[in-house]
């Protein structure tokens, strides 16, 4: 495979945060195994507790599919390359994206084309809290997907159709191959509507899901 090439001026970190907390699906909990005595110096081994959708995390096939590719099965090229960042800030909550709104989202980014990783804007951690997030209509995500991404990444923490238990939207990307990154941050800090995203997560085998470092590049 010929490697890419690309320059950029700014990056730009796309990760929440994992702070010491509680509750593992937001943050991890801590526990020093061992730490260094009769002073011979700092020296500390920790054990981390946390979910794998704790954070900005990718979820696998697996998740939603009986059967389906675990996190280590993930192809890694799927995790670098052109993104294009899909606006819908403006969308209301709760409501689904039509096939035309997310087209015409698609030609403001500057188009999707084979191959790219897609994210959505929703400016979710700026909307008023407990309210259901805007989602995809099932239709408008199929006009996507056929668009040969390879990738998507939101900053909500879900896309799935309101009420529908079914998971519609997670069995159309998983049955695609394709993976889901969530609760992605700082989206509206970048300045262009294509950029470049390099991201990795562990080779979890077994995992479902597992948190990951999401980071862009844009400019010259």
């Amino acid at each position: 495979m010929r490697a890419p090439h690309f320059g950029y001026g700014r990056m730009v970190d796309l990760s929440r945060p994992l702070a010491p907390l509680e509750h593992p699906w937001v943050g991890y909990q801590p526990r020093i195994e061992s730490i260094a005595r009769d002073g011979q110096g700092w020296y500390v081994v920790s054990q981390l507790g946390l979910a794998g959708h704790a954070g900005t995390h990718v979820e696998a096939p697996l998740h939603a599919v009986e059967g389906g590719t675990d996190v280590g099965g993930l192809p890694v090229e799927a995790f670098f390359g052109e993104t294009a960042v899909l606006d819908f800030s403006a969308a209301p909550m709760a409501t689904p994206i039509a096939v035309a709104a997310m087209q015409e989202a698609g030609a403001r980014a500057g188009g999707v084309r084979q191959g790219d990783i897609v994210f959505f804007r929703f400016d979710w951690d700026r909307r008023p809290g407990g309210l259901y997030p805007p989602y995809p209509s099932n239709e408008a995500l199929a006009w996507l997907v056929d668009q040969g991404i390879k990738l998507l990444g939101i900053d909500s923490p879900g896309l799935e159709v309101e009420g529908d238990r079914r998971l519609p939207n997670h069995r159309l990307l998983f049955g695609r191959g394709i993976p889901l990154i969530e609760s992605l941050v700082n989206l509206e800090l970048l300045r262009s509507g294509r950029v470049w995203v390099f991201a990795q997560p562990l080779p979890a085998q077994g995992a479902d899901a597992v948190p990951l470092r999401v980071l862009a590049f844009e400019g010259e």
